[in-house]
């Protein structure tokens, strides 16, 4: 009977060791996921907002270079990569970015922790950058680029009767300085640009997936109880004196401390393998590489980053097995020397 009793308790060793690191996981990843500092720190490690304005320079040259006749791309197929960025970050500089993409976080974020009704982000900053000297000489410098206009598109354009075309304009036609009427026209095309967008509406499936989600998170934040319930079952059915509990309780904590640790380590290359195998071939395969490569590298950091704290908790899980462990070798030397 009390070989089976073991047999039992060594069971839920077993299972203790991986309920802890399975737990150890959650309940940091519901400590973390829902924090919009996570995604905010990532995104600055990873110098997204300084990475971006070239990968969009590179995908947006390549696409130009690769688009039909007809489509909107092929007008620019005359610019250059360099051409691309300086035109990218003249009109989203990095610190734009910076702002809407904190506030796209936060609004989120706090829509998924039942903050907000609904996830909403300002593009008021965005839209006054845009209509700036700075934006609309972009614009125009991008204008600019282009073949000269006819005359046919000159005198349209002098006497109003069409709107803004996509050519190279002189500084003056019929004694009419052009420049004002394209950035006339510029700033109204970009009045259109709304105040502000919605990320995440309020409806009746949201709600449901948020009323999903509370239910996940209840049962992460219970999740502790699943290895402090193997510690009571192996005490009730092997611990019968002090040095079985040093026994059955050091080297299960020791082991499951290791190998928390070692996954821990090891989160942000297997968030990196799995992005690479799952997620990465979902891109179209006109999609630059060097894009997803930063999606991926973003991914790897907050996982990396989510888990942290999992490493303190196994360390000092594997710290009381080890000495645990230890005062049982201790203990058993002291009992033969008797």
């Amino acid at each position: 009977m009390e070989n089976f009793l073991k047999l039992i308790a060594g069971f839920f060793a077993i299972l203790f060791i991986g309920a802890t690191a399975l737990t150890l996981a959650l309940f940091s990843v519901e400590q973390s996921v829902f924090d919009a500092n996570l995604y905010v720190r990532a995104l600055d490690e990873e110098n997204f907002y300084q990475r971006l304005p070239d990968l969009a320079a590179q995908a947006l040259a390549s696409a130009a270079q690769k688009s039909e006749r007809n489509d909107m791309l092929s007008l620019f197929k005359n610019l250059s990569v360099e051409e691309w960025r300086i035109f990218v970050t003249e009109l989203f500089p990095p610190e734009l970015l910076k702002s809407l993409a904190e506030d796209a976080v936060t609004q989120i974020v706090a829509y998924l922790n039942g903050e907000r009704e609904n996830a909403i982000l300002s593009l008021t900053d965005l839209k006054a950058h845009l209509q700036s000297p700075v934006g609309v000489n972009a614009i125009y410098g991008i204008i600019k680029s282009q073949p000269d206009c006819s005359v046919e598109q000159l005198t349209a354009m002098a006497m109003g009767q069409n709107d803004m075309v996509l050519c190279n304009p002189p500084e003056s036609f019929l004694f009419i300085d052009l420049g004002p009427i394209y950035e006339a026209n510029i700033r109204a095309s970009l009045a259109v640009i709304p105040e502000q967008v919605t990320l995440i509406t309020a409806g009746e499936s949201q709600i449901q997936t948020l009323r999903d989600l509370r239910a996940l998170r209840l049962f992460m934040r219970l999740s502790p109880l699943l290895p402090f319930l193997c510690l009571l079952a192996i005490t009730v059915l092997a611990v019968r004196s002090l040095n079985d509990w040093l026994t059955w309780w050091g080297y299960p904590l020791l082991l499951a401390g290791l190998i928390s640790m070692f996954l821990g380590a090891m989160s942000g290359s297997m968030a990196a393998l799995t992005f690479r195998i799952f997620i990465a071939p979902v891109f179209p395969d006109a999609f630059p590489l060097e894009i997803i490569d930063v999606f991926r590298d973003l991914t790897a950091a907050i996982v990396r980053n989510a888990v942290r704290p999992t490493l303190l908790a196994a360390g000092l899980l594997a710290l009381i097995g080890l000495i645990m462990v230890t005062l049982t070798f201790l203990l058993r030397k002291r009992l033969r020397t008797r």
